[in-house]
């Protein structure tokens, strides 16, 4: 089938579909009318059925089958748009008119079609574009925030409240913090309906909760679980052991350049050319949601400092 006009019992179809895989279907028809089935969500599939009765302009048979092409495009929150095929010649018979929902927000959709003579004509709600809201997953947290950090020499069998302070730039991980810190944590809260809020011997099934770091400002990021700390009223929060992050940990002098560390050491700036640093970047994910400190791209960041002497075949 190369033409995607919706079939007379295309309801029908939408009903089986939803209760089998539990996708959604946006229908798009003659009349000019959207439509919704099924929970937008993100993490779930949503199938498309379009009449190409929409889009009239644009035709002409081309060896004995359709010289024309709709092409619908989405995208969510203003991300990177992407295209699938919605009528006319297909290369996969019109298979691929369902995807993924891979994020939470606007879903925004429009159709073009074009045919073999450079004909281009648009179905695009008057360039406004259809939108459509997408919610979060089922697994997604409701909240994760309140990231602070610790590095004091005072404990309370754990971290004091009192030692936690805001992150609002560069986390300072210094010789002092080396020697005479008993703790050294980055901590942030996690809030998820009828999860959090009591004792639950089921949080770590049911939270996903990772950090990635890198050293620098380039490369892959690795990843490793962080610790449940302890519940605070509603919330579950969550410790990263700053020291498991540390990238020049040493405390002995390094005599030959082939010892020296895998990533470039730098000396700190207001040193007076007596410490070497590395940074460590870092985000947090929970059940696949990112908490970072200003958005999309952003990271937290993490400056070690250690003595100069002891890398001194390492620093340019």
């Amino acid at each position: 089938m190369t033409g995607c006009a919706a079939p007379a019992d295309a309801e029908d179809v939408e009903s089986t579909e939803s209760a089998l895989d539990e996708a959604a279907t946006i229908t798009f028809d003659a009349a000019w009318n959207e439509r919704v089935r099924g929970e937008l969500r993100k993490g779930k599939k949503v199938r498309v059925v379009y009449d190409a009765g929409r889009l009239t302009t644009c035709r002409g048979d081309l060896n004995g089958g359709p010289g024309w092409t709709i092409t619908g495009f989405w995208r969510i929150g203003g991300g990177p748009i992407r295209t699938f095929e919605a009528g006319g010649r297909s290369s996969t018979g019109g298979a691929d008119q369902a995807f993924v929902l891979d994020a939470k927000g606007d879903l925004e959709m429009w159709f073009q079609n074009t045919n073999r003579w450079g004909c281009s004509a648009y179905d695009s709600n008057l360039s406004a574009n259809y939108r459509f809201a997408v919610g979060a997953s089922a697994s997604d947290p409701g909240w994760i925030g309140n990231a602070r950090y610790a590095i004091d020499r005072m404990t309370c069998d754990g971290v004091c409240e009192s030692s936690l302070r805001p992150v609002t730039g560069d986390i300072a991980y210094d010789t002092w913090a080396r020697q005479r810190a008993a703790v050294r944590v980055l901590t942030f809260e996690v809030w998820k309906d009828g999860v959090t809020s009591w004792d639950n011997p089921e949080l770590w099934r049911q939270l996903d909760v990772q950090v990635h770091s890198r050293v620098g400002s380039a490369g892959a990021f690795s990843t490793r679980y962080v610790d449940f700390e302890k519940r605070v009223g509603n919330n579950a929060r969550y410790a990263i052991d700053l020291r498991a992050l540390d990238p020049i940990p040493g405390m002995f002098t390094i005599q030959s350049p082939a010892d020296c560390p895998a990533w470039p050491l730098t000396v700190a700036a207001g040193s007076n050319d007596a410490l070497v640093e590395a940074v460590v970047e870092l985000y947090v994910t929970v059940n696949g949601v990112e908490l970072r400190p200003a958005g999309p791209g952003s990271v937290y960041r993490v400056r070690y400092a250690n003595y100069k002497g002891l890398y001194a075949p390492c620093v340019p």
